[in-house]
């Protein structure tokens, strides 16, 4: 809204401002009179929802006095949820992806509406959400401006609205900021997210029967602020408080009724009441204690009850003139430093994911219905926790969370960034006081959900010299900010690794100390970091560093597209992310992202001092400036497809291990044509026993024990020519669930091998005269080597872009990367399965970094025999990036094809092999 003075904390002082009070009754069960359930259910307030007929233009350049004079007349018609970015900002397209810049501009909403309420002495407009900047106007005046894409807010319209017609008009701004002056140089200022524009949620008309009422104007709260202060199985205290406004012309002696009635509102569990003098004009918080004898607690997943807390306003003559009716539960939280969250005493491991408010096609502008959908699949994995990722998600979202019995971690959007200089001053040019704002309404308009564990004040601020000048100051009155709003639940902050390209380095703990916990976004393996352990190690030195810090993963997981897939996670490195916009494909595997998530939920769970852990991410989500995997304009590390109707692999590694629900699963099935006879296969299950049938036949059956962490891995099965039948059948007590999927081998590849040595992705074609047309494996059956040295880990992959002489330029088409990438090493070979027999084996070589002839040479052997002496394959080539091939005849009598390569002078080096019977 326009600037106001800055709000009292919410629980710094209870004292009561221009009112007497007394209390009346404080009782458990019902107290032996009052209003009955049914009455003390019944609505009071009115609520009108303006969400049809909606007149949209989204013009950067129509004028404030053009917009209040135009009849809209030539505006399309659009109902609400709404945004213009639904579509053009993320793309699911198959074909190579493309980075187009999604529409950040201003869009004008128009509205004509009747209003015929004579009930309510009050009205307000209210907005549940819309972004970025809006500006509001009725019947011509203006109501005033709110900046923020997230939270609610609301007009006081009672002196503005008119029976009959009314004419509402907002404006709404998502334009990027390019100055610390900009209307929208607010928090966010950046971020792996798109931010739609738009009025994206609800917009209604809310009356009360009275002047005199429970607060409106509280920053979009309900102006009812519940909370459990005392727990124990046997009693329970629950503290509320109602802020109240008596905006009448008189003096009034009122009463403040508190209640909760149990969640089918067959009886009253506890009610207390305070009669209270207000004076005309005044405002007064009353705070008062429900006690509550036998309580049904608030279990999480195991018990989500949830209580109706009913406060009432009433007049002298004992009649509700206002009414705040919400769901609450009883429940205490805690997180230990050392041995993790606990609820209601009970140890609870935290395993969860994060979440953004986007659905594809739709954008931010998601119905109920889409939330829902979200949390059925949320629940389905058996998460216990979910990360409201990066910024204060709709009222209906915390909701549904909380009826589920999903912990929440409730966040402000403080993202990347405070200023768009950078250097400048977040206090100086407002964006603090926007900030701290922003962290306020969040509280207050989320406060009595007793899902909400965890407030968070910021996600991966900028370090260097941001951290120096400006963040630590910023951070710091954030917390005070959160504490005096809500003293009971713990404050964190979610930090990004420090590292120099592909060095982690050690965190100078610049942002610790400000909040209660610490929290860590960690992607070892897929941005930095080639060790499975990397990840538990790092943490460890955190706890050590950290022993009085709970401490929690905030964000972990991989890249996951789905028509990519790999032979070996081992072989070569993968594309993060390509924002270079170049057009050749960055591959992400699933199978690779399957291997991150197995290793990284390993260390996870071998820490139980952990506060708990969040998947990034439960869906793929709109990220306009990304350019991977096989879709668009889209964060690929969703365990499940931006449209929920995928769920990957990693989805069943999580349901097995955090479900009864029985599983058995096949991973990496969407690998359908197989380039290798022998494959390592996995399933994921929870399962007593799991057997594996190829085409009928029975290769293997491995016991619950067998499988680390619900992952049954069996190795070097063979597969036939054509089409493969491969069964998984897990017996969960006394039944059995069988998984099923169908794998092609073509007949080329049963004694023919093709393999991109170093290289992630299987399946590159190659079309060149040196190799033929074929279609090769990732790089499998290695022993030893190692892969190329790369620096950094942004443009196209690590691979970076290779000239290849006679095969393309810097920019290689996908036929070339057979030769883009390569193993080498002192010495290095190869142990390649195939039938006895007699085998053409050919050589792909490119010389990419030597400058300089005999700076590398290397010998080949085959099965013990030199087959190729003193290569020198930049003399060989003439130059450098230039491919030459080398072929030779070699015997296999033991099933197996042994292939050495050895460095005389530097490191011996191979870029493909194709071995083909003769």
């Amino acid at each position: 809204m326009t600037k106001t003075m800055k709000p009292a904390p919410l629980w710094k002082s209870l004292a009561l401002t221009a009112v007497t009070a007394a209390v009346l009754v404080a009782c458990g069960g019902d107290g032996g009179g009052g209003d009955s359930p049914a009455e003390l259910l019944a609505d009071s307030r009115t609520s009108t929802a303006l969400m049809t007929q909606w007149k949209f233009v989204q013009d950067d350049g129509l004028s404030d006095e053009q917009a209040l004079a135009s009849a809209a007349s030539n505006w399309s018609t659009v109902s609400l949820p709404h945004t213009w970015n639904a579509t053009d900002a993320a793309t699911t397209a198959q074909s190579t992806p493309t980075t187009p810049t999604y529409k950040r501009g201003i869009g004008w909403y128009r509205l004509e509406f009747d209003h015929a309420d004579a009930k309510s002495a009050t009205q307000w407009l209210q907005f549940d959400g819309a972004s970025i900047v809006v500006d509001v106007w009725l019947n011509g005046t203006k109501l005033g401006q709110h900046r923020g894409a997230f939270t609610a807010f609301r007009f006081d319209v009672t002196s503005v609205i008119k029976p009959g017609r009314n004419v509402l008009l907002v404006k709404t701004d998502n334009r990027a900021a390019t100055s610390d002056s900009s209307p929208t140089a607010i928090a966010p200022l950046g971020g792996d997210f798109n931010m739609s524009g738009g009025l994206y949620r609800g917009v209604s008309l809310v009356g009360t029967p009275s002047r005199a009422q429970i607060a409106l104007d509280d920053l979009g709260s309900s102006g009812v602020f519940a909370r459990s202060t005392a727990v124990a199985a046997d009693k329970a205290t629950v503290n509320v408080l109602a802020k109240l406004r008596n905006t009448s012309g008189a003096d009034g002696n009122f009463t403040v009724q508190a209640a909760l009635v149990e969640a089918d509102g067959t009886a009253v569990k506890a009610r207390a009441a305070q009669s209270v003098s207000l004076k005309a004009g005044a405002a007064a918080d009353v705070a008062q204690d429900l006690a509550v004898t036998a309580p049904r607690l608030w279990q999480g997943l195991a018990d989500p009850y949830l209580y109706r807390l009913v406060v009432e306003l009433k007049d002298a003559g004992g009649n509700t003139i206002d009414k705040v009716v919400q769901d609450f539960g009883i429940r205490e939280m805690r997180f230990d430093a050392d041995k993790g969250f606990f609820l209601n005493g009970k140890s609870v491991p935290l395993h969860g994911v994060n979440l953004h408010q986007d659905v594809q096609g739709k954008a931010w502008a998601i119905s109920e219905a889409d939330v829902d959908e979200s949390f059925r699949q949320i629940k389905e994995v058996g998460a216990n926790t979910v990360r409201l990722a990066h910024y204060p998600h709709s009222a209906y979202t915390v909701r549904q969370a909380e009826k589920l019995g999903v912990v929440v971690w409730a966040e402000l959007p403080l993202v990347n960034s405070t200023s768009v200089a950078r250097l400048a001053d977040p206090e100086a040019t407002g964006f603090a006081e926007n900030a701290r704002m922003q962290l306020r309404e969040l509280i207050r308009q989320q406060y009595n959900h007793s899902s909400i564990g965890i407030w968070s004040i910021a996600n991966e601020l900028t370090g260097g010299t941001d951290a120096q000048n400006n963040v630590q100051p910023l951070l710091a009155s954030l917390n005070k900010v959160a504490k005096e709003e809500d003293p009971l639940r713990i404050t964190t902050l979610a930090n990004q690794v420090t590292r120099n390209g592909d060095v982690v380095l050690p965190d100078t703990l610049t942002q610790t100390g400000y909040t209660d916990s610490y929290s860590v976004n960690r992607y070892f393996q897929w941005y930095y970091g080639t060790s499975e352990t990397q990840l538990g190690d790092n943490l460890d030195d955190f706890h050590r560093r950290l022993p009085t810090t709970p401490i929690g993963v905030s964000e972990y997981g991989a890249g996951n597209a789905l028509t990519h897939h790999t032979d070996d996670v081992a072989g070569g490195r993968v594309c993060q992310r390509d924002t270079s916009g170049a057009t050749r494909i960055c591959y992400q595997p699933e199978g690779y992202a399957n291997y991150v998530h197995e290793k990284a939920y390993a260390q996870i769970v071998a820490r139980p001092y952990l506060m708990g852990s969040w998947i990034w991410n439960m869906f793929d989500f709109g990220s306009g400036n990304r350019h991977e995997g096989d879709i668009g304009q889209t964060n690929t590390k969703g365990i499940v497809t931006f449209d929920r109707s995928v769920k990957k692999d990693v989805f069943y590694f999580y349901k097995a291990n955090w479900t009864q629900t029985p599983v058995t699963y096949i991973a990496e099935r969407r690998y359908t044509e197989r380039a290798y006879a022998s494959n390592n296969i996995k399933v994921y299950s929870n399962a007593d026993t799991v057997a594996l049938k190829v085409n009928g036949a029975t290769v293997g059956t491995l016991a619950a024990a067998q499988c680390v962490l619900k992952v049954c891995e069996f190795k070097n099965v063979q597969l036939q020519p054509g089409a493969n039948t491969v069964v998984a059948e897990g017996v969960h007590g006394g039944s059995t669930v069988t998984d099923l999927v169908s794998w092609n081998l073509a007949a080329e590849r049963v004694n023919n091998v093709f393999i991109a040595a170093g290289q992630l992705t299987t399946g590159l074609q190659s079309t060149d005269p040196l190799l033929g047309n074929h279609r090769f494996g990732s790089d499998k059956f290695f022993v030893g080597g190692e892969l190329p040295a790369i620096v950094g880990r942004s443009g196209l992959g690590l691979s970076g872009a290779v000239p290849i002489a006679g095969l393309g330029s810097t920019a290689i088409p996908e036929t070339g990367r057979v030769w883009d990438m390569w193993r080498e090493g002192a010495s290095f070979g190869y142990r390649i399965p195939v039938p006895n027999g007699n085998y053409k084996v050919t050589l792909g070589f490119l010389e990419p970094t030597a400058t300089a002839v005999g700076s590398r040479v290397l010998n080949v052997d085959a099965n013990g025999v030199r087959q190729l002496t003193g290569l020198d394959v930049l003399q060989a080539a003439g130059a450098r990036n230039a491919a030459i091939a080398r072929s030779f005849n070699a015997t296999v009598s033991n099933g197996e094809l042994r292939l050495d390569f050895t460095g005389t002078t530097g490191k011996a080096i191979v870029s493909n092999i194709s071995v083909a019977p003769q």
